[in-house]
């Protein structure tokens, strides 16, 4: 019996290849939403006056930012 699901050792490596560079365009469109997120707390906070929960807000989004770009590297390093 023949168990060999890839006879070509390039099919095998191109598909690891693309799905590794689907994770990592998937992974730049969140910092992309991080980045929005981002804005739309900023204009939110111009227009409502929120003050204990201003720097709150602004804080967590700007972590926000921070873990997905170091999420990004991380995973640029490891795939």
């Amino acid at each position: 019996m023949d168990f060999n699901f890839f006879p070509q050792a390039g099919a095998l490596f191109s598909v690891i290849v693309l799905i590794k560079s689907i994770t990592l365009i998937a992974i730049g469109f969140y910092i992309v939403f991080t980045f929005v997120v981002f804005t739309q707390v900023k204009v939110m906070t111009q227009i409502l006056y929120l003050p204990n929960a201003e720097t709150l807000l602004k804080t967590i989004s700007i972590i926000n930012i921070a873990l997905a770009i170091s999420l990004f590297v991380g995973a640029f390093a490891i795939l």
